[in-house]
């Protein structure tokens, strides 16, 4: 086991001589760093996501040495800013080992989605922190954290990693990413294996790991609900900065690309949002944090938004979340699309204009909206921003539409994950008839019950990098994505990596050359649930019966497309279907 922290008192940063993996930019944001310290440890995870402490766990339960290296200021990810995992988890039969464990920890503190224990459903980040730490806890002596440090470069020698060296950022009072390095100290990490758990995907692709951003077409795959698709149109809203003039331009949230033909592969993926917290009813003890109008107004998004008003759509506010139904709500679709291959300049502006999104909505509704009191003090009450994914690994398995309807043998299951395929609206644009339309949003059950996740879908090919695991930007299209990108599949998939990686350091293994059915064994040993026996879910037609209530009758695609379902006709896979 190794665990060593050594403190450099000098040493210059230079790059000759390093295989260095990223853009040239982040190269040179470090000349002039000072490595101040090393860290060597037998797993570094970065992103202490709720997937990435998982996987820090479940790494030391194999007695592993392990650094967390942590962008932001605290542990949690999305849940530290009070999203609970309950909330996309429409049936826990398939959850199994610590993910499990977390659920039922949570279903018996907050009991339904309105515990009296919260004022606001999206207000439990201090608890979901504290269960998360718990864990950590168990292995103290073991688990190092490192917080506010982000991935500046990846060493890499012969298709392996050889050091990461991370530099201190420090976000702004509201919780946007720093544009710049906030000093000039920087600290190295070796370890001998590598987990990217982080909702950017840096690690990953800094160390020269194939990846895709953006939609496949349905040809690619044979993905019937792959590549572009128009929404939604909204006839009667004038999308140009000069009503009637196409030459005077499109107003600013609406992006000129062509739409193109449906099922092109596009640029464009789903939609980001923040997932809100508020005070419903302001009291002298908890007052809120009022939502105060943007300092630098776009006014072309409040015209906009008059326009749509005028012609009679809808723009309910406050809403806790993105309402794919309306023009625009807590999100302007597309907004994050340059935010992936950002550099840290560029994010923060996207991160900055989803607040200032916000902002814009509050001023327009001449509503008073506060944000929770006494939550996120550290960032005034904004919480982490919801990134719906963007980077996603081509790894040695890559996860489809297919595979989610079942109707694939998959090799080497690590968990299992369940929900819609759920895209949200990912651009607006002007069709050829100068109608304002929504493009992209895709809502609808593929899976009668929950589908296996392969270990080839974590890991990289072979013949890139060895020795990283990979549990959140996973292989897999975009629409297969789409489904798997919940928290609690998250959740699974990182303690399945930690497993994965506490093997390939007692084997000295690369992580696709470890003995799969060891680890096989692991994942049972540990509670992980591998296979659906065909029981239990999609009962009495009723999707998503959790805390949100009993659930609401769905139509799944076996039933309209059959066809899609012909090498496993749903009727045998589904032992327990309703009369």
């Amino acid at each position: 086991m190794k665990f060593t922290v050594t403190i450099v008192v000098s040493a210059v940063f230079w790059i000759s001589g390093l295989s260095l993996q990223g853009a040239s930019p982040e190269k040179d944001r470090l000349k002039g760093g000072v490595i101040k310290s090393e860290i060597e440890a037998d797993v570094c995870v970065y992103g202490a996501s709720p997937a990435g402490v998982l996987a820090a766990v479940a790494a030391a339960r194999e007695g592993c040495s392990v650094v967390i290296v942590e962008p932001t200021y605290t542990i949690g990810g999305l849940l530290a800013s009070g999203f609970r995992m309950q909330q996309d988890v429409p049936d826990p039969q398939h959850l199994g080992g610590l993910t499990r464990d977390y659920f039922d920890k949570d279903v018996a503190l907050h009991v339904g989605i309105h515990a009296p224990t919260l004022r606001h459903y999206q207000g439990a980040g201090e608890d979901n922190v504290a269960m998360l730490q718990e864990y950590i806890d168990r292995y103290a002596d073991l688990i190092t954290v490192v917080l506010q440090h982000r991935v500046a470069f990846v060493e890499t020698e012969e298709g392996e990693i050889e050091g990461v060296v991370f530099e201190y950022a420090v976000d702004d009072e509201n919780g946007v990413p720093s544009p710049v390095r906030s000093s000039d100290h920087l600290r190295r990490v070796e370890a001998e294996i590598y987990v990217d758990a982080s909702y950017e995907g840096d690690l990953m692709a800094f160390s020269g790991v194939s990846y895709r951003v953006g939609r496949e077409s349905r040809e690619e795959y044979g993905e019937s609900l792959a590549g572009v698709v128009v929404s939604r149109e909204f006839p009667g809203v004038d999308p140009y900065k000069v009503k009637g003039d196409p030459s005077s331009g499109l107003l600013s949230p609406i992006f000129p690309d062509p739409i193109g033909e449906e099922g092109e592969a596009s640029r464009f993926f789903m939609s980001w949002n923040f997932k809100l917290a508020w005070e419903t009813k302001p009291t002298e003890e908890y007052p809120g944090i009022p939502i105060t109008p943007p300092e630098n107004k776009d006014e072309d998004v409040y015209e906009l938004l008059r326009r749509s008003t005028e012609a009679g759509y809808p723009t309910r506010w406050p809403d806790s979340n993105f309402d794919r139904r309306q023009l625009m709500t807590g999100a302007i679709p597309g907004m994050q699309t340059d935010y992936p291959d950002g550099d840290w300049a560029t994010r923060s502006k996207i991160w900055q204009a989803f607040i200032d999104h916000v902002k814009t909505l509050t001023d327009f509704s001449g509503k008073e909206v506060r944000l929770l009191s006494d939550y996120r003090n550290e960032t005034n009450g904004w919480p982490y921003l919801y990134m719906r994914g963007g980077r996603r690994m081509i790894g040695e398995y890559v996860m489809t539409q297919q595979d989610l309807q079942l109707q694939t043998d998959i090799p080497t299951p690590i968990g299992m994950g369940y929900y819609k395929v759920d895209i949200y609206p990912t651009r607006l644009a002007v069709n050829d008839e100068g109608v304002l339309v929504q493009e992209g949003d895709v809502f609808t059950m593929v899976s009668p019950g929950p589908y296996q996740i392969p270990y080839g879908a974590i890991i990289p090919k072979r013949d890139e990098i060895a020795n990283l695991l990979v549990p959140m930007m996973m292989s897999a299209s975009h629409v297969a994505y789409a489904s798997i990108r919940m928290e609690g599949t998250y959740m699974v998939m990182g303690e399945s990596a930690g497993i994965a990686a506490g093997l390939a350091v007692r084997s000295g293994k690369a992580v696709q050359d470890i003995d799969r059915d060891e680890l096989t064994a692991l994942l049972k040993a540990h509670g992980q649930e591998l296979e659906w026996d065909g029981t239990g879910f999609y009962t009495e037609g009723l999707w998503r019966s959790n805390i949100f209530g009993k659930g609401s009758e769905q139509v799944g695609r076996w039933e309209t497309h059959p066809e899609e379902y012909a090498k496993y006709p749903v009727e045998t896979l589904w032992k327990s279907k309703p009369e």
